[in-house]
């Protein structure tokens, strides 16, 4: 009677053996997957490591010539008189970034208003186009190819009359104002697209004064 009890009938331990299966199963599952996450890891530390060195060999295929040799690398200590190149993308706290410089009293090369520009001028001037408290500015336009190919010419970089460059066209600026004995360094803020996009539909929607319109075209563009 005893005996009989304790056996299990052929169901239960059908039951019992596939639950047992199960367990194995999914330890040894857990167990493979794992250890290929980590050889996965590793192959991915080592891809970087190998890129990693395979720049520092080859320098002249990772980066762009005129940043190689126009700028100084982030392992460098800022120099005493370092002109700054800022890449300032359309709707990415680039304007925040310089009314802080100019709170920091920096003079500042980008775009004045026609009327106060001065760009007209033979000679490179720093002046204050709106004031004491209106901030310190270079008479050059850093928007247009034409106004950094004039302010080539003016020597602006090597003139010190400018702490700092706002160009949406960092290539042409890198290349153009800044070479191998007046060595500059860059900076950038970054947005998510998505809000940038909002933030220039909600601006051009300011702009023009209407609450609906249509801004596809613009938007595109942008």
């Amino acid at each position: 009677m005893a005996a009989s009890s304790a056996t299990l009938s052929p169901p239960r331990r059908l039951a019992v053996l596939g639950f047992l299966a199960s367990i194995l199963g999914f330890m040894t599952f857990t167990y493979y997957h794992n250890s290929a996450s980590l050889v996965s890891m590793d192959e991915t530390l080592s891809q970087r490591q190998l890129t990693s060195e395979w720049i520092q060999r080859h320098p002249e295929r990772g980066v762009s010539v005129w940043a190689r040799n126009n700028f100084r690398p982030l392992s460098t200590a800022p120099g005493e008189r370092e002109i700054v190149l800022f890449w300032h993308l359309p709707k990415s706290g680039g304007s925040t970034a310089k009314s802080i410089y100019r709170c920091m009293d920096q003079t500042i090369a980008s775009r004045l208003n026609p009327t106060v520009s001065r760009t007209e001028e033979e000679d490179l001037i720093a002046f204050e186009p709106y004031g004491e408290r209106g901030g310190k500015f270079v008479n050059v336009d850093m928007t247009t190819k034409s106004g950094m190919l004039r302010a080539e010419r003016l020597g602006l970089v090597a003139s010190g009359k400018v702490d700092i460059l706002f160009a949406m066209d960092p290539s042409f600026a890198g290349e153009h104002l800044f070479d191998e004995q007046h060595k500059g360094r860059i900076l950038c803020l970054f947005r998510h697209p998505i809000e940038r996009l909002e933030s220039k539909f909600y601006y051009l929607q300011k702009l023009i004064g209407r609450k609906h319109t249509d801004l596809s075209g613009k938007i595109c563009r942008f």
